[in-house]
């Protein structure tokens, strides 16, 4: 007797286990899986990204160069490489990619991938302007004011920081006030202070 009670508890104990072994894959995960699970996906995600990068800026598609360019500079998808980076950003500024020459001429003013060259950086960020790249009008006029890569002209250096902050680039709004070159009257600051708050 004694033994068929033991028999049936050990085949009562073992049906009660079956659910937890049918479930096996609803067992929580630990947080270093989740981690790391999510990085595989993002390298993954960033290594086909940048080979679409590669293929369509060796088309001449101008934005997949500065997409490109920020792959190689973020190591996304691969190691980080400034060198490539300048070569894929002034490709990119070669096709009138405003935003290729925005960065390109980040780094110079930096040095990243390529010599300092402040007049250069001055140069690229004017031409990302003049493309209508509002990052480009607020490096160049934040150049422009310092007399950085050229001749120094606060008012209008002032004037392009100013017209970048009326567009809503934040960095300008913090570059005029800054430098003190903030118009009390103006009252783009309050605006983006009131949008932020949104």
């Amino acid at each position: 007797m004694r033994r068929f009670a033991s028999l049936i508890l050990m085949t009562a104990a073992s049906l009660t286990a079956v659910p937890a072994l049918a479930q096996g894959n609803q067992f929580e995960r630990t947080q270093a899986e989740i981690v790391v699970e999510q990085a595989t996906e993002n390298l993954a995600r960033d290594r086909a990204g940048r080979a679409d990068a590669i293929r369509d800026c060796a088309t001449k598609d101008y934005a997949a160069c500065t997409r490109l360019g920020d792959y190689y500079r973020k190591g996304w998808g691969g190691v980080q490489d400034y060198t490539a980076t300048a070569k894929a950003y002034r490709k990119a500024c070669t096709g009138k990619d405003a935003v290729g020459c925005a960065t390109l001429g980040y780094l110079a003013t930096k040095g990243y991938g390529m010599e300092q060259d402040l007049t250069e950086a001055r140069r690229l960020y004017k031409v990302s302007c003049d493309l209508g790249e509002v990052s480009g009008c607020a490096g160049y006029g934040n150049m422009v004011f310092a007399g950085q890569g050229g001749p120094k002209n606060v008012a209008e250096g002032t004037r392009v920081l100013q017209s970048a902050c009326d567009t809503g680039y934040k960095w300008a709004c913090d570059r005029i006030t800054g430098l003190a070159a903030y118009d009390p009257n103006d009252d783009t600051w309050e605006r983006l202070k009131d949008g932020a708050g949104r």
